[in-house]
């Protein structure tokens, strides 16, 4: 597909010469590394001497003066002109307040005030702001500094009960509720089942010291139930129940029961039988031994979904009990379940698509062939499978974009977007998002489109991207299908002998082509490679021991994850499902998860446990059909992608 121009005829020639390829006037190259060793430098120190004068009118100039102070504030000595940095620091705060980096400043500023206890200035700049504990701790102390008010008590007592962590500006004022009784044994144990919801064992049981005997070992024995549940439900069990309170049990059980249906249906075989708990909590335990079951694989968890009354039915048991059906090729049961669906999960593509494979598979191919020709119009992961049912080749539908110059110019005029594309390219990630955040935040959808193709033009396609799906546009494949590798992807393919479709697929993926891309889990780069597996895959390349920063550059991450993909590729005989779905999951969990007899390509990965691993096979095989349609607009054969899902000829 092409962009179509949309531009008056008396401002197209206009705007295209004022801002040709809609891209910012920017400052030299020279102003922009100034800016980023000084930046650098200021993480560590505050001096400001040998600032040329084209840093000093640089637009993001203001940003190094900020981390300079957040710097000097982390490095201030009680000896230190403290009247003159705070002056400095309020007056920034003052003349930068929409910025996203003052409001650090001043969290930080604020912080520093209070450990001080300077309440008079803490007072006059403090805001509240509920996405920082410290900071709302250290607000609760200025007030404790003046009347102490019933409701202030209440207020501080609430947020107690609610807080997940304790940072260092909350003891005071936690300490405060302590030493003046409103610590109650019935507001400890409520913060503490808090914990425990959370998983937050370690709170949980510190927080049981301060409690009753009797309530305190209620406490311990749950955290127990949940760190433990395969000791604990024995032991439970075994005195059939006693001696615990129910949902501590339920909790306990909906942890062993994924990890072990079999012990799950053990200790539920023991418990029904000691007579303790009534029907509807037996129930309960049986809806987590089916689902364990299920996404275990096995046999006999549809007669356990069968066992479930109604009002153990949720979406999660819905959904399962279909996938069970399918995997146990029950179509009888899966074709019911189906029709018991509420009509909007009903109506989604994923549960028409199985209506229609159900119906295919009792024998009534006419009423299936109507379901998957429309299916097979849209775009999507089920669009592709319902094309491959009929044996025809898919083909998607793009969105039309209509490219607005003019909309485009004026989106740049935004002082926000100038500054998130300057720290964009000044590499400073965390900043340039939350600029264009704040100055997209009034934008109407179609504005937001237009600003998404601002973004891309940029190469800030996680943003472009981001903000297209904001908006429900994502089949806009022009902006949310970008190929900004393209050149290293194929040579690295070929070179490895890997089709680059699936290099590109898990790059879209994996990182929306951002090269420093690093995940919580610390995988790194375009392809999202932990560091131990980048090491062995380039030791069996022969090649470096690669660094975390090797990992940051396309040259070192492309042929290390496509030799990584391709690895898995070999290892399940070539199967695309498998083989992507242990690029994510790891190759010995999928190993765990093929059939002992080749299965249908998609009732295998219908029925992929992981939630986060099966959406993923889903999404990298859409990414592929769209990239395709979008470079070359050929038609996608899913059947080359979709051959039988089987054990390796020779497991490894």
């Amino acid at each position: 597909m092409r962009t179509m121009l949309h531009a008056g005829r008396g401002l197209l020639a206009t705007v295209l010469m004022a801002v040709p390829c809609l891209v910012l006037a920017t400052p030299s190259a020279a102003v922009r590394a100034e800016f980023g060793s000084a930046y650098e430098r200021a993480q560590t120190s505050p001096d400001a001497t040998g600032d040329s004068a084209a840093l000093r009118a640089y637009v993001l100039y203001p940003y190094l003066n900020a981390q300079r102070l957040i710097t000097a504030l982390a490095k201030r000595a009680a000896e230190s002109d403290v009247a003159a940095l705070d002056a400095e620091v309020a007056s920034f705060i003052e003349a930068q307040s929409d910025l996203p980096i003052t409001r650090v400043l001043r969290r930080d500023w604020l912080l520093d005030l209070a450990e001080h206890q300077r309440w008079d200035l803490f007072d006059r700049y403090y805001v509240a702001d509920a996405g920082e504990q410290a900071l709302t701790c250290a607000g609760f102390q200025a007030k404790l500094q003046g009347e102490v008010t019933a409701a202030l008590r209440t207020e501080l007592a609430e947020f107690w009960a609610q807080a997940p962590q304790m940072p260092q500006a909350c003891v005071a004022p936690f300490e405060w509720l302590r030493t003046h009784g409103e610590l109650t044994p019935e507001r400890i144990e409520r913060r503490a089942r808090k914990a425990l919801d959370e998983r937050n064992l370690e709170l949980a049981e510190w927080l049981s010291k301060m409690l009753p005997e009797t309530d305190g070992a209620a406490i311990r024995r749950w955290a127990a139930l949940l760190r433990n549940p395969a000791r604990e439900l024995d032991a439970v069990a075994a005195k059939g129940g006693a001696g615990v309170e129910w949902d501590a049990l339920l909790a306990g059980f909906s942890r062993l029961a994924p990890r072990d249906p079999d012990q799950a249906k053990r200790v539920y075989a023991t418990l029904a039988k000691a007579g303790r708990f009534d029907a509807a909590q037996l129930s309960s335990l049986r809806r987590w031994v089916a689902l364990g079951l299920a996404w275990d694989r096995r046999d006999d968890a549809v007669a356990w979904f069968k066992q479930l009354p109604p009002a153990e039915v949720d979406d999660q048991v819905l959904e399962w009990r279909v996938r069970a059906a399918l995997w146990n090729r029950d179509f009888t049961s899966a074709a019911a379940w189906l029709e018991a669906m509420p009509a909007p999960m009903r109506d989604t593509s994923e549960w028409q698509y199985w209506r229609a494979r159900t119906l295919e598979l009792l024998g009534s191919r006419q009423q299936a062939e109507p379901l998957l020709a429309a299916l097979a119009q849209r775009n999507g992961y089920y669009s592709i499978l319902a094309a491959w049912r009929l044996g025809q080749t898919y083909k998607p539908t793009p969105r039309p974009f209509i490219e607005d110059l003019i909309e485009q110019s004026r989106l740049l005029e935004r002082p926000g977007i100038e500054r998130a594309h300057e720290l964009y390219l000044a590499e400073q990630p965390r900043w340039a998002g939350a600029e264009w955040r704040v100055a997209t935040a009034d934008l109407n959808p179609e504005q937001q489109l237009q600003a998404a193709r601002l973004a891309s033009h940029w190469g800030w396609h996680l943003q472009a991207v981001t903000m297209l799906n904001a908006i429900d546009s994502l089949d806009v494949f022009e902006i949310s299908y970008p190929d900004p590798f393209a050149k290293q992807i194929r040579n690295t393919a070929s070179e490895i002998g890997l089709p680059s479709e699936w290099v590109y697929a898990l790059m879209r993926q994996e990182s929306l082509f951002n090269p420093r891309a690093v995940s919580p889990s610390n995988a790194y780069g375009l392809l999202q490679l932990l560091l131990p597996t980048a090491r062995d895959v380039a030791r069996k390349r022969g090649e470096p021991r690669p660094q975390v920063a090797d990992l940051l550059t396309p040259e070192v991450n492309i042929p290390l994850g496509a030799s990584y993909l391709n690895q898995m590729r070999e290892r399940f005989d070539g199967q695309f499902a498998p083989a992507v779905a242990a690029y994510n999951a790891g190759p010995n969990a999928v190993a765990r998860w093929l059939p002992q007899k080749p299965l249908e390509a998609d009732f295998w990965i219908e029925n992929v446990p992981y939630d986060q691993t099966r959406g993923y096979v889903k999404k990298v095989l859409w990414h592929i059909a769209a990239h395709t349609w979008n470079t070359q607009e050929q038609g996608q054969n899913p059947a080359e992608f979709l051959q039988p899902v089987r054990q390796p000829s020779d497991a490894k």
